[in-house]
């Protein structure tokens, strides 16, 4: 075992255990924070029972967190249910502009529970991972950081300042660390080089799998010819995204790496864990936080009433200060743990629609009319109409009729309330131009970018200026 990942596990196992349940830690925190304006507001002192913690506490998306976080970033204290800010950091989902998401150090410690949690199932399954170096996705964001009005940094320097600064620095230790220039167009070049000088490397995490291929499009120019298996032949394992959208990329990397394994991330997001993959299988991240699940009239689901294939979305409540907080993330029930906690697969997020003249296009539509292709559908408001954007131009008459499955889109078509579908071709390198322009637009980091299935455009030609 690498010396340096042997001193990040040893680190870990000093994190003294999580003591009761979820239910029993929140109460704890619902006491401690009964003063702040946040448990004032939602009567923190009166809850007895999760029913009673339903009862006061609404569910949230983030518009409803919003005025809450921009007092905190203004300066004010005691806001809250979770301690002092240490910063923030930008994040944004498949669509939408930049959100701001407090990081304390209760956040850290449940995020160090859930990678305790992580690397025990790799020392278990996998221990291979730990014979060499790490490398985890580290990329520049796709704006500067900067400071809030009340003076609290926004922005995180890499991915190990999201834990307890000892964790952090062990995980520091063991990882190829690439000097990047900050310049987005020099990132896959810089990460690229900088691996190609870890011959003993075992283990590779990033999150969106494009961003891999970016650093693989840099790879195969600077050993041409060679996967990355004939490259670190130490490497024992990949861990991405490789549900939902994501999905589609997996046959692509999995033909450049060679025969390494392919893992799919839990899902985890700046705002919480939700699920951490053990042997394979992703389940609920219980040691992290506590977990609602709701159905899609958002009426709580109690535990006993899961089973097998049932779709749910996600509410988090963590040290972080957000309380049944909707991610929008939906989950399919696939089985339970030896413990009964159930396990999860990520199908995406809440359904995002565009409904242009009626027509009502969702993303799953989309993918379900892809079926595999590589490519997108993007609405363009100014036609009105849509543009498909295709890899292998020869699938698009089959993936238009599947679109017209939806009638009012077809009518719309008919009607020429529509204009007729532009199709457009995609070249090699596509994905990587794309989750650039959309780290710049949304503010977050481009390995932290999903492509979406279904675009709407803010001006017309949009995509295409990204693309060219």
């Amino acid at each position: 075992m690498n010396p340096k990942a042997r001193g990040l596990l040893y680190v870990l196992g000093e994190l003294s255990p999580r003591i009761g349940t979820p239910w029993d830690r929140l109460r704890a925190d619902l006491e401690k924070w009964g003063g702040t304006e946040f448990g004032k507001a939602h009567g923190f002192s009166e809850i007895r029972s999760e029913a009673n913690f339903r009862e006061a506490v609404p569910v949230f998306n983030y518009d409803g967190y919003r005025s809450w976080i921009e007092r905190v970033a203004a300066g004010e204290k005691n806001i809250l249910p979770c301690g002092e800010v240490l910063a923030f950091e930008r994040t944004s989902g498949s669509g939408g502009g930049a959100k701001l998401i407090p990081v304390t150090e209760g956040l850290r410690e449940d995020f160090s529970h859930g990678l305790k949690t992580w690397l025990e199932g790799w020392r278990r399954n996998c221990p291979e991972v730990f014979d060499g170096r790490a490398y985890w996705a580290i990329s520049p964001p796709g704006i500067p950081g900067g400071i809030t009005a009340g003076g609290m940094p926004v922005g995180m320097d890499s991915d190990g300042a999201y834990f307890p600064e000892r964790i952090g620095a062990s995980l520091g230790g063991w990882l190829v660390m690439p000097e990047l220039s900050g310049k987005t167009e020099d990132v896959f070049r810089e990460t690229a080089e900088k691996l190609l000088e870890a011959p003993d490397l075992s283990l590779v995490s990033v999150w969106s799998p494009t961003f891999l291929l970016g650093i693989d499009a840099e790879i195969s120019r600077l050993r041409p010819g060679k996967t990355w298996r004939e490259i670190w032949h130490k490497l024992a394992l990949v861990s991405c995204w490789a549900d939902a959208s994501s999905a589609r990329w997996i046959p692509v990397l999995q033909e450049r790496l060679g025969v390494i394994r392919i893992e799919p991330k839990g899902l985890l997001a700046t705002e919480g864990v939700t699920s951490i993959p053990i042997a394979g299988n992703a389940r609920l991240a219980h040691e992290c936080h506590y977990h609602e699940l709701i159905d899609g009239e958002g009426s709580h689901i109690p535990e006993k009433n899961l089973r097998i294939g049932m779709e749910c979305e996600v509410l988090l409540t963590t040290a972080g200060g957000l309380m049944r907080y909707r991610s929008g993330d939906r989950v399919k029930i696939t089985g339970w743990d030896s413990e009964g906690f159930p396990q999860l697969r990520f199908l995406g997020r809440k359904e995002m629609v565009c409904d242009l003249v009626g027509e009502k296009i969702s993303e799953r539509s989309v993918a379900e009319a892809l079926a595999g292709a590589r490519g997108f559908l993007a609405a363009d408001a100014s036609a009105p109409g849509y543009e498909l954007w295709l890899e292998e131009m020869d699938r698009a008459d089959g993936i238009l009729h599947r679109l017209k499955d939806n009638p009012y889109f077809r009518q719309a078509l008919e009607l020429g309330q529509l204009a007729p579908v532009r199709l457009l071709p995609l070249h090699e390198g596509w994905a990587v131009k794309l989750s650039v322009a959309l780290a710049k637009r949304q503010g977050c980091r481009i390995g932290d970018v999903k492509l979406p299935l279904l675009f709407k455009q803010d001006q017309p030609g949009e995509v295409a200026e990204w693309l060219n």
